[in-house]
């Protein structure tokens, strides 16, 4: 799968996504500082019902939201994650086995603590405006 996409575009692609990714509940976003994790994560969840603000977590690492019909995402920032094993003492391993929505950034950290169904997707800043969506699993 590879979407690309301007930045105005970012609803309709978010939705174009989920309906790809219909069936998944652990999804991992890598790209450059900028590239626009977050501001994708945050259309994820607008899509999915989430009426409050999303932020990056990079500090808390963990983000909770809940959807209007009351589901569960997790939004993970592993940036400041050194390790496997801080991830693990962070809670991250139990969000991503807890069956509930999580969406990660910063994969790359920690990647022995994914379990096998995770989407990994790759986003690249092709122009200040313009955004490529590449899913790597």
């Amino acid at each position: 799968m590879e979407i690309v996409f301007e930045l105005d575009e970012i609803e309709k692609t978010a939705k174009y996504f989920l309906q790809l990714n219909q069936k998944s509940k652990l999804f991992a976003f890598s790209g450059d500082l900028g590239a626009g994790k977050t501001t994708f994560i945050n259309a994820l969840c607008r899509e999915m019902g989430v009426t409050e603000t999303v932020t990056s977590p990079t500090y808390s690492i963990i983000q909770e939201y809940a959807t209007e019909i009351g589901e569960v995402i997790y939004h993970i920032d592993l940036y400041r994650v050194k390790d496997e094993q801080e991830a693990m003492d962070a809670g991250i391993e139990d969000c991503l086995n807890s069956d509930e929505i999580c969406m990660v950034e910063w994969p790359e950290r920690a990647p022995e603590i994914f379990p096998s169904e995770t989407i990994f997707t790759r986003i690249e800043t092709i122009s200040a405006n313009k955004r490529k969506l590449m899913r790597m699993t």
